[in-house]
């Protein structure tokens, strides 16, 4: 995953000012480039929450009525299952989707003419199909997710994998099963129990703990970049502790409890600490994992930090910028000062169509000033 930081005039300068958009799709192992043929209203979603991202466009103004086939025989190169990638900007292009074909369609409309419509979705994807049993026994959880996320990999629907050093690695040591699940929920339910977040970008899986680097991925503000932004905050769903009930080995009662907000800014309050009351609001689970009393403070700190996170939420658009990625900090700047500051990137939209070329994406946090 892209660590670095941008500046928007940096950009602006690699990109000549952001003027005239440009795409190319590669399916299987054929590029075609927007320049060349007509690719409309093509969109990529990228998530953080462990959402597969997906891809979707329509090929126009390519079918031949009079000898009733597609120029180049495009119908050809769409097939279930190909490579598709993409890759967005301007007169300069980065990779912003990496996939596969997953959907598509043959429209026959008189009105409108022949078009193709394509929907891809990431590495992830793949996962949802996997429903092999899985007895881990001893194997250490970090190889585990490491297997897993290898099968995308192996079969070209991703390039890489990546999964992080989580604490959580070393500590929780409860032999993991997997029965009457896909690989794809599997996952997710050990991102909660280890307090990672599973998403994909640009061919990469990855299995890690993004939430807690802080550090901007840019810096957007109104008249640099930024056309708006709404933040929101919620105290919806919050609580103040929560406790996590298992039995250790001996099948005895063992507790664990977390009450304080470990992610977001050390200036910033969670919601306990913006309205007190919540400091009474106990959120108790009890959890077949846990065998220690260690193991239940961490799953109940992991639990804590993944409800704070629904503190503030927020929604922006911008010019579109390909480096913008899910998994990172953005900073808003230039507004009033409650609502300037950082904010993690839960999802991004870049969207081609007829005005050009826009990204959207939203935001959450677990603090707030």
């Amino acid at each position: 995953m892209d660590k670095a930081t941008y500046t928007y005039e940096a950009l602006q300068q690699k990109y000549v000012n952001f003027i005239t958009p440009a795409l190319e799709v590669t399916i299987g192992s054929t590029t075609y480039s927007s320049r060349e043929i007509p690719i409309l209203n093509l969109e990529v979603e990228l998530n953080a929450d462990g959402s597969a991202g997906g891809c979707s466009f329509t090929v126009d103004s390519q079918y031949r009525a009079e000898a009733s086939k597609w120029k180049n025989d495009f119908d050809k190169s769409v097939k279930a299952g190909a490579k598709l990638a993409v890759r967005g900007g301007y007169v300069k292009m980065e990779e912003i989707f990496y996939g596969y074909i997953d959907e598509y369609s043959f429209v026959y409309n008189g009105n409108e003419g022949p078009r193709i419509e394509i929907t891809g979705i990431d590495g992830l994807g793949y996962l949802m199909s996997m429903r092999e049993p899985l007895y881990a026994g001893q194997q250490q959880a970090k190889n585990l997710v490491e297997d897993i996320l290898g099968k995308s990999v192996a079969k070209g629907y991703a390039k890489r994998a990546t999964v992080g050093l989580l604490s959580g690695f070393q500590k929780l040591k409860t032999p993991i099963i997997k029965e009457q699940i896909d690989d794809w929920s599997f996952l997710n339910l050990l991102a909660q129990r280890y307090g990672a977040s599973l998403f994909a970008v640009d061919g990469e899986l990855i299995f890690d703990d993004v939430a807690s680097d802080t550090k901007p991925l840019i810096k957007l503000a109104v008249g640099a970049g930024l056309r708006s932004f709404t933040k929101r905050v919620s105290l919806a769903h919050q609580v103040g502790r929560v406790e996590v009930w298992g039995r250790d080995v001996n099948q005895k009662p063992i507790k664990g409890t977390a009450d304080t907000v470990t992610i977001g800014g050390a200036a910033e309050q969670s919601a306990a600490k913006l309205a007190p009351a919540l400091q009474s609001a106990v959120l108790r689970e009890y959890s077949e994992y846990a065998r220690t009393q260690e193991e239940c403070e961490l799953i109940a700190q992991n639990r804590l930090n993944s409800i704070a996170m629904g503190l503030v939420s927020g929604e922006g658009a911008c010019i579109g910028i390909p480096e913008l990625i899910p998994g990172r900090y953005i900073e808003i700047d230039g507004l009033d000062s409650s609502t300037n500051g950082g904010y993690f990137i839960s999802r991004v939209k870049h969207r081609f169509d007829s005005e050009g070329y826009s990204t959207t994406f939203e935001v959450k946090g677990a603090k707030t000033k």
